[in-house]
């Protein structure tokens, strides 16, 4: 499960090994990057991508925390 508070971001680093990731988000809103493309997630949204892609993950909420839960496979963590 991830956390961000309104105005914080993730670092979105390159991980050792190519992987594919789903985002489902549970609370809050989410901006994802994907490259060149952003995109706002709410509640009950889901999104499915390549690691290598991900560039952005910012809460966007202005006055609560966006909660989400992530899957990545293979585990690199």
């Amino acid at each position: 499960i991830g956390r961000l508070s309104p105005g914080s971001n993730n670092v979105a680093r390159k991980l050792r090994a190519e992987t594919e990731e789903f985002i489902y988000v549970l609370s809050g809103e989410l901006l994802i990057g994907l490259g060149d493309a952003e995109y706002i997630l709410r509640p009950g949204d889901s999104i499915n991508f390549l690691g290598e892609k991900l560039t952005k993950l910012v809460c966007a909420s202005v006055d609560r925390e966006a909660t989400w839960i992530s899957v990545i496979t293979p585990p690199v963590f």
